[in-house]
C-alpha cells in the first residue's frame, strides 16, 4: 500500500482529517492542506456526518421506544459518543415532524436475480450499545446541497466500494444511471432520498470499515432479520409497488411514527 493509499484508507476509517492526524500523534509527513488535495486529487467525497453516530442514534430511539424511560438515564448506561443535548434536539425535531439532517440509502438490486438487494451488517456498534450485526441497506449522511451523483459516491465509497476507493480502482461506469431519488422517507429528524441501481452482485467484491457479511437478500428473508430502523420500510415501499412510478413519494419510518405528536 503506497503512502497515498494508505492516508485515503485512514481517511475513510476514522471519518475526518483532524481524526487521522489524531490517530497518528500529529506525525504525517503531510499537511492538513496538503491531505485535502489529496482527496480531491483521488475523487474522494468528504464525510458529512459521523456514520458512527448516524448508527448511535438510530439504536438510541430504537431502544427508546422500546423500553422507555429517560434519555439522560439511557445515554448514561450506554456510554454513546453523541450527546444527551443532540439526542434531546433529535427527539424535539421527531414529534414535531421536523427534519434537519439529510441522508442517502442505496437499494442495490442484483440486475441478474430482480428483487434481491444488496445487505451488509452494521459494524459500528461496539459494546454496551449491543451486538454487532443490524442489516442494512447501504446509508450514508448527505449535505442538502449535494448533488445527487455525490451523494451517492458518499456512500458507495464508504459501505460498499472502499478498497476500490483506497486503491483508486472505483467503479465510476456503475453511476451512469438515473441518478434521481425515487422516494424519501424520515427517519428520526434524518430526510432519507432513496436511489435504485442495478449491478451484477457477483460481479464485485464489496468492503467497508462500517458493513460486514454482504448479502442478496429479499424483502421476506429481510423481514425476519434485525435491521436499521427504516430499512424494512423502504424494501416493502419498493417491493411491493409492481409499478415503480406508484412508489410513495415520501415515508414515516416505524420509528418516527412512535414519537410524532398526532
Amino acid at each position: 500500500m503506497t503512502f497515498e493509499d494508505q492516508r485515503i484508507s485512514d481517511y475513510l476509517k476514522y471519518e475526518s482529517i483532524e481524526s487521522v492526524f489524531k490517530k497518528h500523534r500529529y506525525n504525517l509527513p503531510i499537511s492538513f492542506a496538503g491531505f485535502a488535495r489529496l482527496l480531491n486529487k483521488r475523487g474522494v467525497v468528504t464525510t458529512a456526518g459521523p456514520n458512527s453516530h448516524l448508527s448511535e442514534s438510530l439504536y438510541f430511539f430504537s431502544l427508546l421506544k422500546e423500553y422507555g424511560g429517560s434519555i439522560g438515564k439511557l445515554h448514561q448506561k450506554l456510554g454513546l459518543k453523541i450527546s444527551t443535548q443532540t439526542l434531546h434536539r433529535v427527539l424535539h425535531n421527531i414529534r414535531f415532524g421536523v427534519t434537519r439532517r439529510y441522508g442517502a440509502a442505496l437499494i442495490i438490486e442484483n440486475i441478474n436475480a430482480p428483487e434481491y438487494f444488496l445487505f451488509g451488517q452494521d459494524s459500528s456498534l461496539h459494546g454496551k450499545l449491543g451486538q454487532k450485526g443490524d442489516w442494512t441497506l447501504p446509508m450514508s449522511h448527505t449535505r442538502q446541497q449535494d448533488s445527487h451523483y455525490t451523494s451517492i459516491l458518499r456512500v458507495l465509497q464508504r459501505e460498499v466500494f472502499t478498497q476500490q476507493t483506497i486503491y483508486n480502482d472505483f467503479p465510476h461506469k456503475l453511476l451512469n444511471q438515473n441518478l434521481k431519488p425515487i422516494f424519501k422517507i424520515d427517519i428520526t429528524d434524518i430526510s432519507v432520498s432513496i436511489y435504485h441501481l442495478k449491478i451484477d452482485l457477483k460481479q464485485y467484491q464489496f468492503s467497508s470499515f462500517k458493513l460486514f457479511n454482504y448479502q442478496a437478500l429479499n424483502l421476506q428473508e429481510i423481514k425476519s432479520l434485525k435491521t436499521r430502523p427504516g430499512v424494512k420500510e423502504i424494501i416493502e415501499n419498493f417491493t411491493l409497488h409492481s409499478v415503480r412510478c406508484n412508489l410513495s413519494s415520501n415515508l414515516n419510518s416505524e420509528l418516527q411514527e412512535a414519537y410524532m405528536i398526532k
